[in-house]
């Protein structure tokens, strides 16, 4: 039965479950091509349109070129970057950070994502680990929505502030905004404001994915390896760059 199922989900997405989260008031497990995809109502939250996001902004700058011994993610979801990062080969400790029970329960259940090695999973709010941890990160990944919305919390002076002071002083800093409706359009013009004021030097590279549009703010200063053998990638990704701070000669 199993056997037909995973087939019958490379011709139509079958439904598998469907819950109200703690966070997130309707979260759904669908299959789609014999994987598994968590969606709430309005986006998808891992492995469906913004793993592609992802795979192709780690595949644009390069990831695994760039020394990285320790991480944050900042919305674990059902553990998209976490499978990414090793994917790219960065087996350096995680720490992922949800606020979500039955994200953290949907991610065990149906996306094994406990059996990454040096993965360590905090249930707890983003702001508030990011406001009082004292440990210090290479790389920090901010992934969080509520359906569709980032909390305006994760946009604030505090926040990003936050984000500076725990992140080492050679680091990468990687904040994911979902930019297709025109209230996020206008969110992100003072979002990136801030942004550059507090990692000088930032990046916004647009993603279209599924005729819908994610903007990734990205600041990197970390250290390539010595013995560096670049990743390389014939995947062309549609990604438009914009820099916030140009020079000009």
């Amino acid at each position: 039965m199993k056997r037909i199922k995973n087939l019958i989900s490379f011709v139509y997405p079958l439904m598998v479950e469907v819950r109200s989260g703690n966070v997130t008031p309707y979260l759904e497990v669908i299959k789609s091509r014999g994987k598994y995809i968590l969606n709430s109502h309005n986006a998808n939250y891992s492995f469906g349109g913004l793993h592609t996001i992802f795979d192709e902004l780690f595949a644009n700058i390069n990831i695994n070129k760039y020394e990285i011994k320790n991480i944050l993610i900042l919305g674990m979801g059902a553990g998209s970057v976490i499978a990414l990062l090793r994917k790219y080969g960065i087996n350096c400790a995680i720490t992922a950070i949800e606020k979500d029970e039955v994200v953290i329960e949907l991610a065990t259940r149906y996306f094994n994502v406990k059996a990454y090695q040096s993965l360590n999973i905090i249930h707890e709010d983003a702001f508030i680990y990011a406001d009082t941890t004292d440990q210090k990160y290479d790389l920090i990944i901010s992934d969080l929505f509520i359906d569709g919305d980032v909390p305006k919390v994760f946009a604030s002076n505090e926040y990003l502030q936050n984000l500076k002071r725990i992140s080492n002083e050679r680091c990468c800093v990687i904040y994911n905004k979902m930019t297709e409706a025109k209230i996020h359009k206008r969110e992100l013009i003072d979002l990136s404001e801030n942004f550059e004021h507090i990692f000088p030097g930032t990046e916004i590279q647009k993603f279209y994915v599924n005729e819908s549009e994610n903007s990734l703010l990205y600041y990197n200063t970390l250290p390539v390896h010595s013995n560096n053998q670049l990743f390389k990638t014939n995947k062309k990704s549609k990604v438009t760059i914009f820099d916030l701070n140009p020079s000009y000669s």
